[in-house]
C-alpha cells in the first residue's frame, strides 16, 4: 500500500500553505527560499514575472516571523506568496505598467488590495508580466501548457504563474476580458467579482467605468478567501462607496440548501467558437442534465461589444493622455489607434454607451430569479497558436460591461493538450453565492465523470 507523498511547493494551495507554516515544520524564510528557486527555474522559459528580488521577499518573511516571535496572532493568509500584476501598484516591487514609459517607477504606497493582503500576512512575491497598459500588446508570458500558444491577456503573468505552481494565488485585473480568459487558457480559477466589490485605488485607470480586480487560483477556497479578504469600501474609490466586507469563504464552503440549478447561453457568437469545443460545450451540458439547460440570451447583448468599446476607449484616451502628450512614440501603433479613436467620439455618443450600463445588469434579473448561475464558453476555443495576439475576449463583454460576477471553471481539456474553462456568471452582488453553486457544479461535474 503506498503511502500518500508530501506535496511539492508547487502543489500547495493558500490555505495549506498557511497551516504548513503555522505547523512549524518550515520557517516562513525558508518555504520561501525554497518556492523562490523553483519559481526562478521555471520562470526561464514561461517568463511570467516582470520583476522580482528575492531580498523583498526575505524582508517581508523576516518580519512575519519577528511579529509571530512577539506573540501576535498570525494573519489569516500567513506566509501565502501571492502574485501582483504590473499594474496594481506596491510599494517594494516597481509598477510600471508593462510599458517603458514607466520603467522604474516606484509608488508611494500600496493598492489599497495589496495592503489588505499583507495585513492578513501573505508575502508579495513578485509582479507578474502585463500587456502594455492592460490593453491588448502583449508582453513576453507563454502558455505553461504549450510555450507556442498565448496565456492571454492582459493578466498574462498572473494566470501563468498560478498554472504553473509558481504561487498558489495572483491578482489580475479584467476591463474586457483579463481575467477569466487567460483562466481559460492556463487551466486555472479566475474570478472576477461584483463591479465594486474590490476597490481600486492604487490600481492603474485604463477605464475607470469598466476596470476591476481579478482573483487567480488553483481551487475555489483560495479564490473566496482571498477576495474576501481584499473586499469592502477603502475611502477612495466612489465604485467602492459605502461597499460593506463580503462574507465570502463561509458561504463558498457550505453546501447550497436545494441542488443549483444553472443556464447554458450559447450567445450570439457561438458560430465563432472552434468546432471541437462546442463539442465540449455540448458535451457538458449533456452530462449534466437536470442541473442544466439551454436558454437564449436577451436581444440587447448583441449591442454591448460596440458600447464597450466606446466607453473603454474614451476614458482609455483620457487616462493616458500624459503618455499620449508626452511619449506617444513609445506607445504601440494598435494603442495609438485605440487612442485617437476614443478622441473621437462626442460626448453624446460616450455618455449613451455608458448609460447602457444598468440596462445590461438589469436585463438578467429575470434569469437569476429561476437559475443560480448563467453558464457559457469561457473562450472561443483553446488558447491560439502565437504571442502576437492574447485571443478574443467576446465571450466576457457582455458580464464585464454589466459588472457582474464572473468565474472560469477549469473543467476541460481538448485534444490539443490545452485547456478550456466554462464561464459562471452571478447575479450582481450576490457573488458569494456564484462561488458555492459553481463549487457544487464543480463537484458534480467531477462525481459524474468519474462514475
Amino acid at each position: 500500500m503506498m503511502s500518500d507523498q508530501p506535496k511539492s511547493v508547487a502543489e500547495l494551495t493558500a490555505l495549506e500553505i498557511r497551516e504548513h507554516l503555522l505547523s512549524g515544520q518550515e520557517t516562513v524564510e525558508e518555504f520561501t527560499v525554497k518556492l523562490g528557486q523553483f519559481v526562478d527555474a521555471a520562470d526561464q522559459n514561461i517568463r511570467a514575472f516582470a520583476h522580482r528580488d528575492d531580498r523583498v521577499v526575505a524582508l517581508q518573511a523576516d518580519n512575519l516571523q519577528r511579529d509571530r516571535l512577539a506573540g501576535h496572532l498570525p494573519g489569516e493568509l500567513y506566509g501565502v506568496p501571492v502574485a501582483v500584476k504590473d499594474i496594481i501598484d506596491t510599494i517594494d516591487f516597481p509598477t510600471e505598467y508593462g510599458s517603458p514609459i514607466h520603467q522604474g517607477r516606484y509608488s508611494v504606497c500600496d493598492a489599497s488590495v495589496v495592503s489588505r493582503l499583507r495585513a492578513a500576512g501573505a508575502v508579495v512575491f513578485g509582479k507578474t508580466v502585463t500587456t502594455e497598459f492592460a490593453t491588448t500588446e502583449p508582453g513576453p508570458t507563454v502558455n505553461p501548457h504549450n510555450p507556442a500558444h498565448t496565456p492571454g491577456g492582459s493578466s498574462s503573468g498572473s494566470a501563468a504563474a498560478v498554472a504553473a505552481g509558481m504561487v498558489p494565488v495572483a491578482l489580475g485585473t479584467q476591463t474586457n476580458g483579463s481575467v477569466i480568459r487567460p483562466a481559460s487558457f492556463c487551466g486555472v480559477y479566475g474570478f472576477k467579482p461584483s463591479r465594486g466589490l474590490l476597490p481600486r485605488t492604487g490600481v492603474l485607470d485604463q477605464s475607470p467605468s469598466l476596470d476591476e480586480i481579478g482573483v487567480f487560483a488553483r481551487n475555489l477556497k483560495d479564490i473566496a478567501k482571498v477576495t474576501e479578504i481584499m473586499s469592502g469600501d477603502d475611502g477612495h474609490d466612489p465604485a467602492s462607496a459605502r461597499q460593506a466586507p463580503r462574507r465570502l469563504f463561509d458561504v463558498a464552503v457550505s453546501e447550497p440548501p436545494l441542488p443549483p440549478k444553472f443556464c447554458f447561453v450559447k450567445t450570439p457568437w457561438w458560430s465563432e467558437v472552434d468546432a471541437e469545443a462546442q463539442e465540449a460545450y455540448e458535451a457538458f451540458v449533456d452530462l449534466m442534465g437536470g442541473c442544466v439547460e439551454y436558454v437564449e440570451l436577451p436581444e440587447i447583448v448583441r449591442k454591448v461589444a460596440p458600447w464597450l468599446a466606446t466607453v473603454n476607449e474614451v476614458e482609455l484616451a483620457f487616462c493616458l493622455q500624459k503618455e499620449w502628450n508626452n511619449n506617444r512614440d513609445k506607445l504601440s501603433e494598435p494603442l495609438r489607434g485605440r487612442i485617437e479613436r476614443g478622441m473621437s467620439v462626442s460626448a453624446t455618443d460616450y455618455l449613451a454607451a455608458k448609460d447602457r450600463m444598468m440596462h445590461v445588469m438589469n436585463a438578467f434579473d429575470e434569469f437569476f430569479a429561476s437559475y443560480d448561475g448563467i453558464l457559457c464558453p469561457a473562450a472561443l476555443g483553446t488558447a491560439p497558436v502565437g504571442l502576437a495576439s492574447t485571443g478574443n475576449p467576446i465571450m466576457q463583454t457582455t458580464w464585464s460591461f454589466a459588472g457582474l460576477p464572473c468565474l472560469n471553471l477549469p473543467l476541460m481539456n481538448l485534444s490539443n493538450g490545452l485547456p478550456l474553462g466554462i464561464q459562471s456568471v452571478g447575479s450582481y452582488q450576490n457573488d458569494a453565492r456564484l462561488l458555492r453553486s459553481s463549487r457544487w457544479l464543480v463537484s458534480e461535474f467531477i462525481q459524474r465523470t468519474t462514475a
